[in-house]
């Protein structure tokens, strides 16, 4: 799996760019604001719906424009495709437009789109994922799953709308000191047990996967040795009616407290992804450098696990990763990139670049909104 071909019109600095992706490593070199990180951003977007750095399609549009299109082209295995946002910034008092996906030039939804380009990303923003909140591993694991389970991105946006509703319900009989109504409140149980038994019961599962191309993975960084994954979750239970029955039997006893509090207190959104030495959780205990150990460790262990899902490797993306880490990291995490995966990443110069990859990366300059020589 690579990408060809990347195209963007009014994305970012770019008014209108295209670039012709070659195989192997591809390096974008440039001084800090050039655009580096723009292109990157571009592709992960193309693949997975979101932006690791913007909230909102308005921060994506060049400034001065309305709309802005991202064309990407992968080839496969199985063959081409062509992804293609167009995204809309309307003037200040316009309605708001969503985005429209296209699939080789037909409209699509979002999630038809999930998988057609299967990325591993590592900003500069993820050295720091072990030691965030738990939300943000809870994101990390269903991007994750998102990418090779459509059915699992419906059912987290169901999630959240699900959550929201109840917490709705919960807040206005603690506010208005009435008692829940027992109809209303057993439909949103119903609702929740549903979709938490399976959100849960795939990121348990996915975890548990990990943990051998992790404890791989860890044995090239320093820091990283002995390190085990866990997902860290309410209810236990290797089927969907066995976390549906346990879901049910913590609701019960979870009841009064949610309508003390007025908020929902069971479900995934609850979880944790931990990752723990010695009986001790990493935060705890580790360096900065061993954070980082852990986190490219973890990297690693998602591209596997997607090269054993979608048959190929994943193409990476690596934004000015290799000035977050030191010598003997960097040519760690050179050596690991599978030879016969695409690798598209930033540096400030090529002497930033470990020897491992410099010898094989074709160096693409970059300025302020032009790409090339």
């Amino acid at each position: 799996m690579r990408v060809t071909r990347l195209a963007l019109e009014d994305v970012r600095s770019y008014s209108d760019v295209e670039l012709v992706l070659a195989r192997g490593i591809t390096a974008f070199i440039g001084p800090n604001g050039a655009g580096k990180t723009n292109l990157l951003e571009a592709i992960h977007l193309a693949a997975r719906g979101d932006s690791p750095r913007a909230h909102d399609d308005t921060e994506l549009v060049r400034w001065g424009a309305s709309t802005g299109r991202v064309r990407v082209e992968i080839a496969r295995s199985e063959g081409e495709r062509r992804v293609e946002l167009v995204l809309f910034s309307p003037p200040e008092g316009e309605r708001r437009r969503p985005r429209r996906y296209l699939l080789d030039g037909a409209g699509k939804r979002a999630d038809d789109l999930a998988g057609e380009l299967v990325v591993v990303a590592f900003f500069p923003e993820d050295v720091a994922l072990l030691g965030a909140a738990p939300s943000a591993r809870r994101r990390y694991l269903d991007a994750m799953l998102a990418q090779v389970e459509r059915a699992h991105r419906r059912e987290t946006r169901e999630l959240t709308h699900v959550i929201e509703q109840r917490n709705a319900l919960l807040r206005r009989a603690r506010d208005d000191m009435e008692a829940v109504p027992d109809a209303e409140i057993a439909f949103w149980d119903r609702e929740l047990v549903r979709l938490a038994s399976t959100i849960s019961l795939r990121r348990a599962r996915l975890v548990t996967e990990l943990v051998t191309p992790f404890r791989e993975a860890s044995a090239r960084f320093a820091g990283a040795e002995g390190l085990d994954l866990v997902y860290g979750g309410q209810v236990e239970g290797d089927t969907v009616e066995a976390r549906t029955a346990a879901y049910e039997v913590l609701l019960r006893e979870k009841r009064e407290r949610e309508r003390w509090q007025g908020t929902t207190l069971v479900g995934p959104h609850r979880d944790d992804l931990l990752v723990s030495g010695k009986g001790r959780a990493l935060p705890s205990f580790a360096s900065r450098g061993e954070h980082r150990s852990a986190v490219l460790s973890l990297k690693l262990a998602e591209a596997m696990w997607l090269t054993s899902r979608v048959g190929e490797p994943p193409v990476f993306l690596l934004d000015d990763v290799l000035s977050e880490l030191d010598s003997g990291r960097r040519e760690a995490l050179a050596r690991a990139i599978p030879e016969d995966a695409q690798a598209l990443l930033t540096a400030a110069t090529p002497t930033a670049l470990p020897d491992a990859l410099r010898e094989r990366a074709a160096m693409i300059p970059v300025r302020r909104g032009e790409v090339g020589a």
